[in-house]
């Protein structure tokens, strides 16, 4: 029960976070194209990327931190669904140019945050 209650305290802080991030880039850009979700999605990435290979070295946080952090905080700052719903919104709209563009930088630039994560974590730690 104590994992949930962490990964569900982590889930709604890193809900906020997305909500306050991505809003605050939508505003700025004044874009109809999903900046904001984009954003959220790449440095969480990136992120969980850097989080994932630090903390698989060291046993400084319990499993409950962990799953805090990674699964609740940062699995719900990039969630998913928001970029599907993102993206079905587009291709409903008709505009598949921008859907495509969209789902490929998102996946793309996502994999690469995570990996890049990776390695700076091992070069500089």
């Amino acid at each position: 029960m104590q994992i949930i209650l962490s990964i569900a305290c982590g889930g709604a802080i890193g809900a906020v976070l997305r909500y306050i991030l991505s809003s605050a880039v939508q505003n700025i850009s004044g874009s109809s194209f999903p900046y904001g979700m984009l954003i959220c999605n790449v440095l969480g990435s990136m992120i969980l990327g850097i989080l994932y290979d630090s903390l698989s070295k060291v046993s400084l946080f319990s499993d409950n931190i962990k799953l805090f952090i990674q699964v609740g905080i940062l699995g719900s700052f990039t969630t998913f669904s928001a970029f599907s719903l993102e993206s079905f919104l587009m291709i409903e709209k008709g505009d598949y140019s921008a859907a495509i563009i969209f789902i490929l930088i998102s996946v793309i630039l996502s994999i690469l945050g995570l990996v890049s994560g990776i390695y700076f974590t091992r070069v500089f730690f």
